[in-house]
């Protein structure tokens, strides 16, 4: 069963740093949206990578609550950005979902992961909540998506999420090497703006 750290409990959120969630116009998402930016980066680069990546976002959980999710950021790669103009959407995501709170089932699965796992959605077989906008499929036609827990001081406080257009199954390993090295490595700098800037609240599944 999952609980608080006691710092979540003393104190609802951890000492210093800006409450989560936090403004669109602070330096704050600025920094998420550049790791996030990076992340797109970085999958895009991957040699021989047939399926086309759509977004990158990032999802906290709000502070002192251990796992109500928070919409931190989302980045879409030009290619995803002309695809939902064309499709008639004309305002992105993140300005559609930035704040929100709403908790998926994917979001609390990938908090309960133990380091390194990877939670995989493939859209043509498993199905998103009933309660979801569905984003990622009605303004890009997403097919996979890939998501890892964000760690600090071995427990989760977010998640990062990577979407695509076909199967990106065959480049996984250079996939999640990268969801890692930014979600979960001490060297992130994603990692260390939240645990140095954010009261993060910190989800663990230890008894």
């Amino acid at each position: 069963m999952a609980k608080l750290s006691k710092r979540d409990k003393s104190k609802g959120i951890q000492v210093g740093g800006r409450p989560i969630p936090f403004a669109r116009d602070s330096s704050h998402f600025v920094h998420v949206e550049n790791s996030l930016a990076a992340v797109l980066h970085e999958i895009k680069a991957i040699p021989g990578l047939r399926s086309t990546i759509l977004w990158v976002s990032c999802r906290l959980n709000r502070s002192g609550t251990g796992n109500i999710p928070v919409f931190a950021g989302w980045v879409e790669s030009i290619e995803a950005r002309n695809t939902r103009i064309r499709r008639g959407f004309p305002y992105a995501p993140i300005q559609i979902r930035f704040g929100d709170t709403h908790t998926s089932a994917l979001y609390l699965e990938c908090l309960k992961q133990p380091p390194r796992q990877v939670v995989r959605r493939t859209w043509k077989t498993d199905k998103a909540d009933s309660t979801s906008q569905r984003l990622g499929e009605n303004f890009y036609g997403e097919t996979h998506r890939r998501s890892m827990a964000i760690r600090i001081n071995n427990c989760s406080v977010g998640t990062l999420n990577a979407a695509f257009l076909g199967n990106p199954a065959a480049k996984d390993t250079k996939i999640e090497k990268i969801l890692f090295d930014w979600a979960q490595s001490s060297k992130s700098d994603l990692v260390n703006y939240i645990k140095d800037k954010l009261h993060y609240s910190e989800y663990s599944t230890k008894p």
